[in-house]
């Protein structure tokens, strides 16, 4: 996750200030500095001693005081919460001081949704669903797991279908970062969406309603949206392979081992299609 940038401005109108004094942000956010004025810095540190945490113009030798003048741009990234306080050191025993506080908890986003299925002793395949663009593509048969990956640790939240056939099956379960939906009775030739609302972090903040669409055809081992001759060729072409991270959608049973019953599995949805 990219981290936000704020603004301030140092000696705005010829005043002995920064502007604004005082700035809230989020561990991973950077605090971007331009010089309105000359002959002034910033330097971080309990005014006015600097404690070489962070200063203008790059980080090194804070005790030096540096000045700078009108023009040039200075920023520094914080990774850790806590209350910073800089100055300017010129300046400083006229007031020229700031703070920046960062919190401990980044802002709540969704990074990535995937298609997770067990096959057997071969072991996990996860098929990427996009939260942009055309949905992910899942092949394979039975029940369906959506594993949701999010910026914070994840406590609590809902999902519902709210397009296409199938039912979610059970409550959402958390771990970490982590919401692990369960699907049921989901039908082939089709795109579903699945709908995320109210997830929470351990922070209590709560992501926007996010729908997650995946589009399902089952047999379509090359992920073209068609099941058609090419598809039994490529399966048949993996008889008695064991599924691997090349091959796992020929596996359509997802069972471990490709074999006659995914041939047939193809064969029996030759013809359908998905958008």
């Amino acid at each position: 996750m990219v981290g936000q940038i704020v603004d301030v401005t140092v000696g705005p109108g010829g005043t002995l200030t920064f502007s604004p004094d005082s700035v809230n942000i989020s561990t991973g956010d950077t605090v971007r500095w331009t010089w309105a004025g000359n002959i002034h810095s910033v330097t971080s540190g309990t005014p006015c001693t600097p404690d070489s945490q962070f200063c203008s113009p790059n980080d090194t030798n804070c005790s030096a005081g540096t000045t700078n003048n009108t023009g040039f741009v200075y920023q520094h990234t914080f990774n850790q919460p806590g209350t910073f306080s800089y100055f300017c050191i010129v300046h400083c025993g006229f007031g020229m001081t700031g703070t920046v506080t960062v919190s401990g908890a980044a802002p709540l986003q969704i990074t990535s949704v995937v298609s997770r299925k067990t096959h057997g002793a071969a072991g996990v395949f996860d098929i990427n669903l996009p939260l942009s663009g055309t949905p992910g593509l899942e092949s394979r048969t039975g029940d369906y797991t959506m594993v949701a990956t999010f910026t914070n640790n994840v406590v609590s939240g809902n999902a519902s279908v709210t397009g296409g056939v199938g039912t979610v099956n059970g409550s959402p379960t958390f771990s970490g970062h982590t919401m692990t939906v369960n699907l049921t009775g989901v039908a082939t030739a089709q795109t579903l969406t699945v709908t995320l609302s109210h997830v929470t972090d351990e922070f209590s903040q709560v992501l926007p309603d996010t729908p997650v669409g995946m589009r399902v055809l089952i047999g379509d081992a090359n992920a073209n949206a068609t099941v058609n001759a090419a598809d039994v060729s490529l399966t048949k072409s993996s008889l008695g392979s064991s599924a691997d991270a090349t091959n796992f959608r020929r596996d359509v049973n997802a069972n471990g081992t490709i074999n006659a019953a995914d041939v047939a599995i193809v064969k029996s949805h030759l013809g359908e299609g998905v958008p």
